[in-house]
């Protein structure tokens, strides 16, 4: 933005300082076109304005003019012509950018509940894979799937269908840590990616995020609600296919078990420890010494 301003002073001296008296149209809207570099149309619209203003001062400033006049004027008239249009060209590309912009983060937004969408899931799956292999760090990957008896039949009404997955969507997303990533890849599918997170660290935060949004679901039987999530982490020989295979195999392991359960490629078995100190555990002889 300095940059930009500053080389605009120094055209307006390099003007004033021509004996001509004639203002150097092209550096001028070289100006405007070097405002591409700043974002926001703000800026090119100042910069158009001060601009145009100086083209005008540096008429009745500009000394040792020797042309006749209809040639100045004719040349300060062309000039500011010039700024006009540079400036209305590099408006135009700001604001096309403006639109290409909105509609790319349209593409990778679901439309019902605001999330980032499929695409967006395999774009960033790369990306992440990829960060944990260049760092040597671990990487998880969940996979939530809806049961429910009633949400998702041809009858049910399709506003309420919407509504509940937006409020499903919604209790996901507040369970889950700021540096997780949530996306619904389906119409009952969600998934999350857990950038540096071991495998029974992403089975809490699963398990957590299980209670918590069965909780808040109604609890008549015709609208209960199960959520099955299979895990599995990033091997040294996985690509994305086999990460999400074996995510997948996970959450069909937790649905023929019954489903509302979190399931783990490979299993982690939590092992609940013994409350009750180990000296008052032991069993104690009735007789006397």
């Amino acid at each position: 933005m300095f940059i930009v301003i500053a080389l605009m002073l120094c055209i307006f001296v390099i003007d004033l300082n021509t004996p001509l008296g004639v203002a150097a149209a092209v550096p001028y809207v070289l100006v405007v076109f070097s405002s591409l570099w700043v974002s926001g149309i703000q800026f090119t619209y100042c910069i158009a304005a001060l601009t145009f203003t100086l083209t005008i001062v540096g008429f009745y400033l500009s000394p040792g003019i020797v042309l006749p006049m209809n040639v100045i004027v004719f040349n300060r008239g062309l000039t500011l012509l010039l700024i006009i249009c540079s400036a209305l060209m590099v408006i135009k590309i700001k604001k096309t950018n403006i639109d290409m912009s909105t509609l790319l983060t349209q593409v990778l937004i679901d439309p019902i509940t605001g999330y980032k969408n499929r695409q967006a899931f395999e774009s960033e799956l790369d990306t992440e894979i990829l960060r944990s292999r260049r760092y040597h760090r671990s990487f998880s990957i969940a996979i939530i799937d809806l049961d429910l008896l009633k949400l998702f039949s041809d009858n049910y009404d399709y506003k309420n269908k919407n509504d509940s997955i937006k409020q499903i969507s919604h209790e996901i997303k507040t369970n889950i840590r700021i540096t997780d990533l949530f996306y619904r890849i389906d119409i009952n599918v969600f998934a999350i990616l857990f950038p540096e997170t071991d495998l029974c660290e992403a089975k809490k935060v699963c398990e957590s995020v299980r209670k918590k949004v069965s909780a808040k679901m109604d609890k008549n039987t015709e609208n209960k609600i199960m959520i099955s999530i299979g895990i599995a982490m990033l091997d040294e020989t996985d690509n994305k296919l086999k990460l999400c295979k074996r995510a997948e195999d996970a959450l069909f392991a937790a649905k023929r078990n019954g489903g509302n359960q979190v399931s783990t490629l490979p299993q982690i078995v939590n092992k609940d420890k013994s409350t009750v100190p180990a000296i008052l555990s032991r069993s104690r002889s009735t007789d006397t010494v």
